[in-house]
């Protein structure tokens, strides 16, 4: 959620912009944590627009590559912060960068600035962030937060990709049908009324769907849209329902055993540029596990952060929940806690899941293309029936004269 605010600092300096928080509690403490006198404290409604223009994970890649150069230069940040935010296209990010600078000269650190906007910069970035800040690896940090956005921005636009071609179909489908409800379907019902002849049976349900859609169609339309977006909300917004999706795709050949190989190679690279840092192995599953959006990981993560505080060796935290981590990621990791190379064996396991997930996002897209067409065959064969059927009654009817 985002407020908009109106505060003054200590030096009587009033301050106006908009905050990202998790409620309005939470936006007036951020305020008060920076030395802020709240004056004006409200929820900001966003328009349209602002929706559609929100930064998207190209936008932060490009960002986060561009600051990495300009702190590699040894360029002063908050001077790469202003010199981002008035090339910047998207208006958006512009005016975010714009706080983040004021927030800088004004001694806000970096990670505290970029936390302030969760919609936009996550829980893990926003943790890289403080690590690179605190160990004096800024720019290292910012080169991999890149690399870490570039892979996901790929993965996104290869399943966007093999989405492409069943989406075409159902549409094509989708047409053929509204068609065939809109046009032939009572075309062919006025010839059989004209006649006084007994319709077919496929022929009286195919007229009772069209007399629906013409009579209720936009109303059908209208409930289907607002039941797609509650769907969607709940579906991709709320814990319960990412847990509720994750269990129905986790058997579906294929698809399960990419998204749980994906999360694998996201748990593995994340592990490994946190142990490489020398961050310690709790405070490294601790950012791990803010950076997942699925609660079934949170969950586990949770339980497994707790046990290796206890002194539990990370690969037997990992085994207690088999559904999530494979066997062979958690030997890996085992093989690396006897022989003291973390970050080596971790990479390696990055690279080998990394790849999986290649080639399966590749085979999704083949295999959904004989099962596409077996599935549009099959509705197709229904469509000519509902054809045909009538037509060869009719035809019989004016044979029997």
């Amino acid at each position: 959620m985002q407020f908009e605010f109106k505060a003054y600092t200590r030096e009587g300096k009033l301050k106006e912009g908009i905050i990202s928080a998790d409620n309005k509690e939470a936006a007036l403490q951020i305020l008060q944590n920076q030395e802020l006198l709240v004056t004006y404290l409200s929820e900001k409604r966003l328009s349209l627009v602002s929706y559609l223009f929100k930064p998207n994970i190209r936008d932060i890649y490009f960002f986060t590559k561009q600051l990495s150069y300009l702190i590699k230069s040894r360029t002063p940040l908050d001077e790469s912060i202003r010199a981002l935010s008035e090339a910047m296209p998207n208006s958006a990010l512009r005016s975010i960068l714009v706080e983040i600078y004021n927030d800088l000269i004004s001694g806000i650190t970096f990670s505290q600035s970029l936390a302030r906007f969760p919609d936009i910069f996550d829980s893990y970035y926003v943790g890289m962030i403080k690590i690179g800040e605190s160990v004096g690896v800024l720019d290292e940090t910012l080169e991999y937060l890149a690399q870490h956005l570039y892979a996901q921005f790929k993965f996104k636009n290869r399943l966007i990709q093999a989405s492409i071609y069943p989406i075409i179909v159902v549409f094509i489908f989708l047409g053929v049908l509204f068609a065939l409800f809109y046009y032939v379907v009572p075309q062919i019902v006025a010839i059989f009324a004209e006649n006084n002849v007994p319709m077919p049976l496929i022929t009286k349900i195919f007229k009772s769907i069209a007399d629906l859609l013409l009579q209720f169609g936009l109303f059908i339309l209208g409930a289907l849209i607002l039941l797609g977006f509650y769907f969607y909300d709940y579906l991709f917004k709320t814990s319960e329902g990412k847990a509720t999706l994750f269990k129905l795709v986790s058997d579906v050949p294929i698809l399960g055993s990419l998204i749980k190989n994906n999360y694998s190679a996201q748990f593995l690279e994340s592990l490994y540029h946190l142990s490489k840092g020398g961050v310690p192995i709790v405070e490294a599953l601790e950012i791990i596990k803010d950076s997942f959006d699925n609660p079934l990981y949170v969950s586990a993560l949770e339980y497994i952060v707790e046990d290796v505080k206890k002194g539990s060796p990370l690969s037997e935290s990992l085994s207690n929940f088999p559904d999530l981590f494979q066997s062979f990621m958690i030997e890996g990791i085992k093989t690396a806690e006897k022989t003291g190379e973390l970050a080596e064996v971790t990479l390696t396991l990055y690279n080998f899941y990394n790849e999986i997930v290649e080639n399966q996002v590749t085979n999704l897209s083949e295999a959904l293309q004989p099962i596409l067409i077996l599935l549009l065959g099959a509705a197709l064969g229904l469509l000519e029936a509902s054809l045909l059927i009538p037509l060869l009654t009719l035809t019989k009817y004016v044979q029997s004269f």
